[in-house]
């Protein structure tokens, strides 16, 4: 009984830190944490990611609470689900809460990592980053609004580690 407790929850370490080895593989050590505003409406698709997991995983809970077998007793009772649940929440909410970041290799953000070679291009709007990635033909953009303080230290390693694009021969 303890085992059936404990095996998602191992599963989902399992996930956890093969997740962060391989990123740490792939891209290096941190240079610098990008220090952006959170609430602001280029942060609004990680809210309503959160909002849609909150609450398929409610729903999620009820069919799983109103299916369950009387004479399977579980650890917790019916808080088994709600504690699973939770910290399955709570290890998206972590994910979707982590302040992108320039690293040895690459760049890392909530959506995924890229090398320095995929980096296409980037501009600053007022305090607002957008970084272009282009792996083979698929083209993704990236904004932030950043702390207006840390501007200075993003263009550093922005300008050091993205290869100068060569301009385009003009035909005669």
């Amino acid at each position: 009984m303890l085992l059936r407790f404990v095996f998602p929850y191992f599963i989902l370490f399992l996930i956890v830190v093969g997740y962060l080895y391989y990123r740490h593989q792939k891209l290096g050590q941190v240079l610098l944490k990008l220090n952006r505003v959170f609430f602001s409406r280029f942060s609004a698709d990680s809210l309503f990611l959160i909002l849609i997991l909150a609450g398929t995983s409610y729903l999620l809970m009820r069919f799983e609470l109103q299916n369950q077998i009387p004479e399977d007793p579980m650890l917790l009772g019916p808080y088994t689900y709600l504690f699973f649940y939770g910290v399955l929440l709570l290890v998206v909410i972590a994910r979707e809460i982590e302040r992108p970041s320039f690293r040895e290799k690459g760049v890392s953000t909530a959506r995924g990592f890229w090398a320095w070679s995929e980096v296409d291009s980037y501009r600053w709007t007022k305090d607002v980053l957008t970084i272009n990635f282009m792996r083979g033909k698929r083209k993704r953009a990236e904004s932030w609004q950043i702390v207006p303080g840390s501007k200075k230290d993003i263009e550093q390693i922005l300008k050091q580690k993205i290869e100068k694009k060569q301009s385009r021969k003009k035909k005669s």
